[in-house]
């Protein structure tokens, strides 16, 4: 999943290597069904066939919750942007922005969008690319964490790039803190989650770009233009029960942009938490966060 994945168990002693050997293997498992680019992949498959079935039991789930973000943020969840995403990856090996008339063939086929039903996953754009790195990551935590609870562990702390999950407190008993990035700023904190519940994952415009022509464009693509979002927020962390979801709506906030993100927090079709941040470090929360910026 191309990212560092930090695992620390607090209260325990007995099977803890148990603990590490399993969950390595969760996450390989994970890896392997998701990967775009693992030929064996179910993605892969997806990808090359243009319709599959027989999925692995973790496609299954992370395609539902993508179905339902994609849905439900009318596209700015777009999990078909797999074609796109390359000509940004060749823009920057080449040091040329992406051909327009190849940007609005891609565009037009990822907007066509996918399919899951009956367990058969049908790509809907000719050309267009599934691509589930915008949730894979919230997915897995979302094992994990499943895992650890049944395993009976009283205390971790997990984190997968930009997903963070607690379990339970400290060795101490103390609460755990999570502290949120300044966007322009790396050595420098907006604020801090005091003992969050759930996952919390955060997409910026900071994370991972390419540079051209001294230029950097980072990662999060707009569904409207290809190009990346420009919504006048730097970040968005959203903390929701699920991973899964909260990684998949922290990308589709950031594109979204602070209103149009409140107007559908507003309407209780999703259970989430979210703090938008500015360019310049200014927070936004919706109500009943733990957070302070001080």
């Amino acid at each position: 999943m191309d990212t560092v994945f930090t695992l620390r168990i607090y209260g325990e002693s007995a099977g803890v290597d148990a603990h590490f050997s399993a969950v390595l293997q969760l996450l390989q498992e994970i890896e392997a069904a998701l990967s775009r680019t693992k030929e064996d992949s179910d993605i892969s498959r997806i990808n090359r066939a243009r319709s599959a079935g027989e999925l692995s039991a973790h496609t299954r789930a992370a395609l539902t919750v993508a179905v339902d973000v994609m849905t439900l943020t009318d596209g700015a969840y777009l999990p078909t942007m797999g074609a796109i995403t390359a000509l940004w990856q060749r823009a920057g090996e080449t040091n040329t922005l992406p051909d327009a008339a190849e940007m609005s063939a891609a565009l037009y086929a990822a907007r066509q969008g996918f399919t899951f039903e009956n367990g058969v996953c049908t790509i809907l754009g000719e050309g267009a690319l599934l691509d589930l790195g915008g949730i894979g990551k919230g997915y897995a935590v979302d094992c994990v964490l499943d895992y650890l609870k049944q395993a009976g562990v009283s205390g971790a702390l997990l984190s997968f790039g930009s997903s963070v999950a607690t379990l339970g407190a400290k060795g101490d008993g103390t609460p755990f803190k999570v502290s949120l990035r300044h966007p322009r700023n790396s050595s420098a904190n907006v604020g801090i989650l005091t003992d969050p519940v759930g996952v919390l994952s955060v997409s910026g415009d900071y994370e991972r770009y390419v540079t051209v022509n001294g230029i950097k464009y980072h990662h999060v693509l707009d569904p409207a233009d290809g190009y990346p979002s420009d919504s006048g927020i730097a970040s968005v962390a959203v903390l929701c029960e699920r991973g899964a979801y909260s990684d998949a709506l922290s990308t589709a906030f950031l594109v979204m942009g602070r209103e149009k993100a409140e107007q559908l927090l507003a309407g209780q079709t999703v259970a989430a938490q979210v703090i938008f941040v500015t360019p310049e470090g200014e927070t936004f929360t919706t109500p009943d966060l733990a957070f302070s910026d001080k």
